[in-house]
């Protein structure tokens, strides 16, 4: 279940969650091009004294989401509707401190196909940032596993544009012929990992792992065009459960590998 602001407390605070959410959206995918195999020197964390170790990583998979009341309107205007599992692509790093502490960041943007409909070009997509906090369990030296508990922000874009066939006198007859729609909400990230280690245990080797959980959705704003509140609009939220695969030191494993050839 989601919340929806009060129209007055809505059209003061969603503003600044919609910027972030589009924001969130661009970086998440940016962040999987640029991101380092780790945000400082890796290796081991068990003894109190000792450097923190830190990685980050990219993320792809798939995310549920709550869109059922939005594909109602949408299919009853004569417009297509959208799957509810979108595909998350982003990234993050995290903090292991005191040897068993996890504190961590994470961006990921939802995107949906684009569909066609009447020579527009329909555009479903989102994007939210979480900061966690987890438990670090190690089963063995390579494996480790932890739940995790995260808070954040994000929101969900619905664009509608021209398919790029329009003429210059079609525009004429109709300027309005794009509007792009955002929602936003304050988010809750309840789920669990793992990640394994090849190579050297601690070392600066490859990270594989598996993310899982559900995503709470609390406080949506109202939907906004531009920077007008839109009344009667219908729910929907990024609600659901999550699952991603996350891929880490790819760069320090190249390197490695390099250099033994070498």
């Amino acid at each position: 279940m989601y919340w929806k602001t009060s129209p007055a407390r809505s059209s003061a605070c969603p503003r600044s969650l919609l910027l972030s959410a589009r924001a969130l959206l661009f970086g998440g995918l940016l962040l999987v091009a640029a991101t380092s195999p780790a945000v400082a020197q890796d290796g081991p964390a068990a003894d109190a004294g000792e450097r923190p170790e830190e990685h980050s990583y990219v993320a792809i998979g798939v995310s549920g989401t709550d869109l059922g009341p939005l594909n109602n309107r949408l299919s009853a205007n004569g417009y297509p509707t959208f799957s509810t599992e979108l595909l998350s692509i982003g990234g993050g790093a995290y903090r292991v401190v005191a040897g068993r502490i996890l504190l961590g960041a994470e961006l990921n943007g939802l995107l949906a196909p684009s569909q066609g409909f009447e020579g527009r070009d329909v555009f479903l997509g989102g994007g939210y940032g979480l900061l966690s906090l987890g438990y670090w369990i190690e089963p063995t030296p390579r494996l480790r596993a932890f739940p995790t508990a995260g808070v954040g922000a994000g929101g969900l874009l619905l664009n509608i544009g021209d398919d790029g066939s329009a003429h210059f006198d079609d525009v004429l007859a109709d300027p309005n012929r794009s509007a792009t729609l955002s929602t936003g909400s304050l988010l809750v990230s309840l789920g669990a990992g793992l990640e394994y280690q090849f190579g050297t245990p601690g070392g600066d080797g490859l990270r594989l792992g598996l993310r899982g959980g559900y995503l709470l959705s609390a406080l949506s704003s109202d939907w906004q065009l531009g920077q007008s509140r839109l009344g009667g609009g219908p729910d929907a939220s990024m609600q659901g459960p999550f699952l991603r695969l996350t891929v880490g030191g790819v760069r320090a494993a190249l390197g490695d590998a390099t250099g033994d050839k070498q």
